[in-house]
Parts: structure tokens; sequence; C-alpha cells
């Protein structure tokens, strides 16, 4: 499977790199650091999605998927849980993978043992192991991305195997009962099209020799205030589909960030709003879109940068979003790669 960090895409050699232009009638101010908060516990030399924090502005952080520990960390910086699926199993663990954190603040987190089975281990929010949830579609699969609805039922997303192993897998997109049963699949309008790209190799989905698709495997779920879980393909413009706990599809939303050469890095919800980072990978200029939940544009904002040859100041790790006032914070490093959390706002 491709690994949980976008490439870069080709990009249509007729596209110009200017900035993003916002809809009309939304002003485009700038992303600046105001303020920055030290974890001189953890070192990090990459950043690799989910980028989660919760009700309290705790932050979920998973430096490394070989050794898939997360450590939950306050606004301090200060370490307050650590959640280990290694002791918890005498299975071989192959890696670990996308997570999230339910409304009562426990942690769901999608783990591969050396076999086919496809297990969620649910840890207590102090890091206390609860249950291992086993997934079952009926068919044998890759689970990518996952969100949990206050009810306990999940929505997962990833790639089914065709019945030709060789052949280019199938978007799969489910809602999975506390136990793991699969209660309804959940159909997406632009699933045929995905795999089709897959097939063609179309390189804005496809890794040469992976059987996994960048629009299923980069995306992202969050769940908003409306109690539908928002599930984002890594598409350009960005395909984001709110999906009721019971499986329905409430609608699609197509949020353009004015650019063909942005791709979506991280969507995350606050109340009735979701915000977008887009990325340009070969830059790595980004803009931020905050969106109401039918997908009308509420503001945009684009990155400082560094005077010295434009440098980008913000890493892509952004991890959460409030209002009242506008912020968002990313993760960083210092000069010695030790973790450090950045509060940004706009200018």
């Amino acid at each position: 499977m491709a690994q949980d960090t976008p490439g870069k895409p080709e990009h249509d050699p007729k596209a110009t790199a200017s900035s993003p232009k916002p809809d009309k009638g939304v002003s485009l101010l700038h992303l600046t650091r105001v303020g920055t908060v030290d974890v001189p516990s953890l070192s990090t030399h990459s950043f690799t999605p989910p980028f989660p924090c919760d009700a309290d502005s705790n932050i979920y952080y998973q430096d490394d998927l070989r050794a898939p520990a997360i450590h939950k960390l306050n606004s301090k910086g200060e370490e307050v849980a650590l959640f280990q699926p290694g002791p918890n199993t005498d299975k071989k663990l192959d890696r670990g993978g996308n997570f999230a954190v339910s409304p009562n603040g426990d942690l769901y987190e999608l783990v591969f043992p050396h076999e086919l089975t496809r297990p969620v281990f649910v840890y207590k929010s102090d890091g206390t192991f609860k249950s291992v949830i086993k997934l079952d579609p009926g068919f044998i699969w890759f689970p990518s991305k996952i969100a949990v609805f206050s009810s306990g039922q999940m929505l997962v997303t990833g790639m089914e195997y065709d019945k030709d192993t060789t052949a280019e897998m199938w978007p799969f997109t489910g809602i999975f009962a506390g136990d793991g049963s699969l209660l309804k699949e959940v159909k997406l309008e632009d699933d045929e099209t995905l795999r089709d790209m897959g097939v063609a190799g179309d390189s804005r989905v496809k890794e040469v020799g992976t059987p996994g698709n960048k629009a299923i495997d980069f995306g992202q779920i969050d769940v908003a205030s409306d109690g539908n879980a928002y599930l984002m393909r890594w598409t350009n413009p960005a395909v984001i589909y709110a999906i009721s706990p019971g499986g329905q599809v409430v609608r699609r939303l197509t949020i353009d960030p004015g650019d063909p050469n942005y791709y979506p890095r991280t969507l995350h919800a606050f109340g009735n709003r979701l915000a977008i980072l887009f990325v340009q990978h070969e830059s790595m200029e980004k803009i931020m879109k905050v969106v109401d939940l039918e997908g009308r544009d509420l503001s945009a904002y684009d990155e400082t940068r560094r005077s010295e040859a434009g440098k980008s100041m913000l890493t892509s790790a952004f991890y959460c979003y409030t209002e009242n006032p506008t912020r968002f914070l990313f993760l960083g490093a210092n000069d010695q790669s030790m973790l450090q959390f950045w509060i940004v706002e706009p200018r």
C-alpha cells in the first residue's frame, strides 16, 4: 500500500503555480505563527496523519507507524496518556494505522497484524486498553481511515481486494457496529471513477507499483456538530461526503482551492464549520479554506512566507481548529528536532 504521506502529483504542465484566489466576497488573509509551545519529551523528523485533537484541545501524536505508540499531549505540551498496541496482543504487528477519538474520549486505532484480519484496538482516555474489535466486512480489504459516532458505530473507508488479487482494488466505505459487523456499505458517487483512474495508472491517484489509491489512502474524516462524518477524498477540487451514522449520504461537497496544483492535506470540523488545509507539494505553499457544512466559503487564508527565498513558515501538520478567536494549531520542531506546538492565527 502507498504510505500515508502524499507524494507529488503530476500536474497539467499548462497549469500555473500562482497563489490560489478566494471566491468572490471572501477576503484572503495570512496565516501567521503567534505562539509556540515546546514539547521537550518528544523529538520528531516527520509528521504522519491523522492529526487529531479532542474537545479539550489535547493533541494525539503518532510519530512512527512501525512502532505505533500514540502520545496524548495537553495544551502545555505535557504527556497525559500513552496508547500502545504492542503490549496488548501476542500477534506480530506489521504497522499501526489511522486512529480516531470518540465523543466520549476513547481512542480507536486501526492496527495491522501479520495476517488478513483487520482489528481495531480501543483504549480508554487514560491509555488503558479496553477491547479489540475485528472488522468483518466479509472479504479481504485494507482499511485506511476511521471515524467514531456518538452511538459507538464506526465509519471506516479503505480498499477492497478484487477477486483477482492482482487487479486494481475497489474503494470501500462501510458503517460497522461496535462488535465489528458490517451494518451497511456506503456507496459514494466517485468510487467507480477513482477506480477507473487507478486501472488507467493515472498519476493523480496511483503510485507506480502499489495496489493503493491515493484519493482514498490520503483522505481524512472528521465528525461535525450535526453528528455526520465528513469524509474527504484526496482530489482537486476536494470532494467531501457528509455521511450519517446510519450510512446515508446526506450531501456531497466540492471545495476548490482555486489552483489545480493544490491538494487537500487535512480536514478539521469545529461546530458547523470545516477547515481544509491545501498544500502545493512542490513549493509546499499552503492555503486554508473554511466552509460551512453546506460547502459555502466563509474564509480563506494563505501562508505568511519567510523573507529569505520565500521559505515556508508552517509545516503541513495541521492539528486543531477553533473559533472566537479563529485559531489553528500546527505541529513543528525546533532546531534540535524537538516537537513544538505552533499557534497560528490569521493576520
